[in-house]
């Protein structure tokens, strides 16, 4: 089957005239009239008959134009639909994130972005900073969000879209340490809650106690950052967490904030896009307001 043959048969019978057809079909005239022939041949039946205007069906024609419409329209309703699957106000968006990330930013930003597009849906795949930007490289998501440090490769595109600090939080039995400041050292000795060995965020803080001098053994290892503020708020010791991801807790009274006289270095939640990546137009709409969002809050 010709599906070629078809279309031009359509568009001969929408038109009546196999000029008019040539011209929507951006074909020459002899073009059109030998397809028609052509597809006659194959069916073994004249479809049209000429007339002074143009052309007319036969019986067999119009059966067939009859058939031949409906799948059109379908076709028509079909290119609609993956448009707007692909449209800035509908289709999904793949997004990959840490822990940190989510909290730090991206959940209150997907809720102001929602509102705005509320057609837009989301599927969220959260994991460590090097394995979302490994499903992003795959093509498993269309945009990451990572915190410092990472380490992207240089074929990825990094944006830095908000700073956060990171703060050392403790739960009611160790309130001996509430409102007084501290070296780190001073804290040696005490249990310490962290993330397991492997992960970016506990080399960041191994290097910090490095810094100054110490070695830190955990007392506890947790696979996830989400994990660390129920642990320390049921007392199992000290631990670095991002502000963001502490302060329901501390409003609550289940933690509070030790004050150190050297807090940790700034970090930052990054955005990574895959150039080489096709981003849907509704993805493409995300990342520019995000981008737009860094222009306008950029000092």
């Amino acid at each position: 089957m010709n599906y070629e043959y078809y279309k031009i048969f359509y568009y001969v019978g929408k038109h009546k005239n196999i000029t008019r057809a040539a011209v929507e079909l951006y074909s020459s005239q002899p073009a059109v009239t030998r397809a028609i022939q052509n597809l006659e041949t194959e069916l073994g039946c004249r479809l049209f008959v000429r007339t002074k205007s143009g052309v007319e069906f036969t019986h067999e024609g119009q059966t067939l134009f009859n058939y031949v419409n409906i799948a059109h329209s379908q076709l028509l309703k079909g290119e609609d639909e993956v448009s707007k699957s692909i449209s800035t106000e509908t289709g999904t968006i793949y997004i990959g994130a840490t822990v940190t990330a989510l909290h730090g930013f991206l959940f209150d930003f997907l809720d102001k972005f929602h509102s705005v597009h509320p057609n837009i849906k989301f599927k969220i795949n959260s994991g460590s900073s090097n394995g979302t930007i490994e499903k992003l490289k795959n093509g498993i998501v269309d945009l990451a969000f990572v915190s410092t440090p990472c380490n992207p490769s240089k074929t990825l595109n990094t944006l830095k879209i908000k700073a956060f600090d990171d703060i050392l939080i403790a739960g009611k039995n160790f309130e001996n340490l509430k409102d007084k400041l501290f070296k780190l050292s001073d804290l040696k000795d005490y249990p310490f809650v962290s993330l397991r060995h492997s992960m970016q965020l506990r080399q960041f803080l191994d290097d910090i106690f490095t810094e100054h001098g110490l070695s830190v053994t955990p007392d506890i290892e947790a696979d996830g950052a989400d994990l660390i503020v129920p642990m320390i708020s049921h007392n199992f010791g000290l631990g670095f967490v991002p502000r963001p991801m502490a302060e329901d807790a501390i409003a609550r009274g289940e933690v509070f904030r030790i004050n150190l006289e050297t807090p940790p270095p700034e970090r930052h939640i990054c955005m990574i896009t895959d150039p080489h990546h096709p981003h849907t137009n509704a993805s493409r709409l995300l990342i520019k307001t995000i981008q737009a969002l860094k222009e306008k809050t950029a000092p």
